[in-house]
């Protein structure tokens, strides 16, 4: 099987590498603050070399080699997970939305068309810094200014009108995705503890009949030009504001040295960005203690009394 190609966001144009976590912070300030009333969502990669795709087409990539799969192939096995889902029964209820099923399956690992992303660019830099210290990590802004934002749950469900079938709320975002060439936001009307704590949601869209740009593919992106190294690094030098930096960002990746992860790591803590606070869930302390990230204090649990010992326990 042919390797992923590298997205080389920096030597693309619409990346920069951050030297230090001043820079790193600095960087994150300057693209929130670049032009007024512009929204981002943020997405952490531990690998700066990994093509940003969702679960369901990362899946159905057989060969790098092989034209990436459209959108009738997507959207085929995507009504057949949904299908054997609902047979399954995996706790949603029979009026649940596809797209109310799809980001419940998002959210306990299956392959969907949706892109797990954040409002908040420091969990967004955490997870960029989560792991693989051999290797670079990535934080991706993405403008989403005026993008269709969907609840997961028909809004008429209790208000005594008519509710929509179940599938006509993922089917209409994906045709107004494919005639407006924009992916769209879904939104989880009640979300998990760990959603609530990473203050996730979802992006997603129709896969594009047109080429993918820059490292993101399956999502209908018209990116424009580049901004270029050169407009990066004045936009994120040290220096006040000057000529020369972009007057619009659509997307930016800003790639971390893997030497620098764990210091950012760390600092995070301040901002209370930990992994104890963004897996809040069982799963996620399962997961934190199969990957040597929970320290067992014995000493804290001691004096310890045997059950063959312990006569004070009282009869059973």
């Amino acid at each position: 099987m042919a390797e992923q190609a590298d997205p080389q966001w920096v030597r693309s144009g619409w990346g920069h590498r951050v030297e230090s976590q001043d820079e790193a912070y600095r960087a994150v300030m300057r693209i929130v603050s670049l032009a007024p009333h512009r929204r981002y969502v943020w997405r952490g990669c531990t690998s700066s070399r990994l093509r940003v795709r969702s679960g369901l087409l990362r899946e159905l990539v057989v060969d790098e080699a092989d034209p990436l799969p459209d959108e009738l192939l997507v959207r085929q096995n995507e009504l057949a997970i949904l299908r054997a889902a609902r047979a399954w029964g995996p706790g949603t209820g029979p009026a649940a939305t596809d797209l109310d099923l799809l980001a419940h399956l998002q959210q306990h690992g299956l392959p969907t068309r949706l892109l797990d992303v954040t409002d908040n660019p420091m969990t967004g830099l955490w997870f960029a810094c989560e792991g693989g210290d051999d290797v670079s990590g990535v934080l991706l802004a993405l403008d989403v200014t005026g993008l269709p934002t969907y609840p997961t749950t028909d809004p008429r469900q209790g208000s005594g009108g008519p509710a929509e079938p179940p599938a006509r709320s993922l089917r209409q975002a994906l045709r107004r995705s494919a005639l407006d060439a924009r992916p769209f936001l879904v939104r989880p009307a009640v979300p998990s503890a760990r959603m609530a704590a990473q203050e996730g949601l979802f992006l997603s869209g129709v896969v594009p009949a047109f080429a993918p740009q820059c490292g993101v593919d399956g999502l209908p992106l018209r990116l424009g030009t580049p901004p270029g190294r050169e407009k990066l690094a004045v936009l994120f030098g040290e220096r006040q504001r000057r000529a020369g930096r972009p007057t619009r960002l659509p997307l930016c990746a800003l790639v971390v040295p893997p030497g620098l992860k764990a210091t950012i790591r760390n600092h995070l803590t301040a901002l209370n960005r930990r992994r104890s606070v963004l897996y809040p869930d069982v799963e996620g302390f399962r997961d934190a203690y199969r990957g040597d990230h929970v320290d067992l204090d014995l000493d804290a649990v001691r004096p310890v009394v045997s059950a063959h010992d312990d006569v004070d326990a009282g009869e059973p």
